[in-house]
């Protein structure tokens, strides 16, 4: 088969895949479930509560809700059965890995790795009466905070 004749059905396959893909993505916008994500940000009733943590060596800072923000390795506040999204950003650059921890320091869940700075990590879970304390698996000393179990009702 000639070169150009090669060039032209590569550019032909390259382009259906691009227009398939772009077509896929423009018929997922906009569906109920961005409606769902928006109120569980807000905090609707029965929806998954979000945490959001800075990762650095010295350790966690937090990002959000306003409770933790800003402290240093902050109480995380949660009530067990509740469902959580809890996102970390890498902010040094360094390797991390968030562990979520029983009282005997047994892991219960971790999340992903990340070393890239701005990298963010997102761990779903749902907390329960075991969960204690949270660290960096790579960094336990500086890296950890303690649990605290509520009960909203």
């Amino acid at each position: 088969m000639p070169k150009t004749s090669r060039r032209s059905r590569r550019a032909v396959l390259l382009s259906s895949g691009t227009i398939a893909i772009t077509a896929l993505a423009g018929c997922t916008g906009g569906s109920k479930e961005n409606k769902k994500e928006n109120s569980e940000k807000n905090g609707g009733s029965g929806s998954q509560k979000e945490i959001q943590l800075g990762a650095k060596k010295e350790g966690w800072m937090g990002r959000a809700p306003d409770s933790i923000k800003g402290k240093k390795n902050p109480t995380l506040s949660l009530e067990p059965g509740q469902k959580y999204k809890l996102t970390w950003k890498n902010l040094d650059g360094l390797e991390h890995e968030l562990m979520l921890l029983d009282k005997n320091g047994e892991e219960l869940k971790k999340s992903d790795d990340g070393e890239e700075k701005g990298k963010t990590v997102t761990m779903t879970f749902t907390a329960s009466k075991k969960m204690a304390k949270y660290k960096c698996e790579y960094h336990p000393k500086t890296m950890r905070g303690e649990i605290k179990l509520t009960n909203s009702k």
